[in-house]
């Protein structure tokens, strides 16, 4: 399915972002919220389409997620990024996140 590969991609930006150690269950946690959006955008039968019009965007946006997610972890004064910078990074990643939007 085209949402695994995406989300195995998108996740793999996010670690290589991050400087620090990602919580694995904090890290499982997030995946598992955004899985039905990419399932409902990607497996789609024009998903393949939507993933190359998208793709670079949501990997960005990955990078941006572990990046903002380290730098969080680094003013929280944090060995392993968490639940709460990965959120907080999240927040700030979903509001510039437009993929999927003008989907119905």
């Amino acid at each position: 399915m085209m949402s695994t590969l995406a989300m195995r991609e998108c996740v793999a930006e996010v670690r290589a972002a991050c400087r620090r150690p990602i919580d694995e269950v904090a890290l499982e946690a997030l995946v598992r919220g955004l899985r039905p959006n990419f399932e409902q955008v990607l497996d789609h039968p024009d998903g393949a389409a939507r993933w190359a019009d998208h793709g670079q965007q949501m990997r960005d946006h990955g990078r941006h997620l572990g990046a903002l997610a380290d730098f969080f972890g680094y003013r929280s004064n944090v060995a392993v990024v968490g639940t709460d910078e990965l959120m907080q990074a999240f927040t700030m990643i979903h509001a510039a996140c437009r993929v999927g939007a003008d989907e119905p």
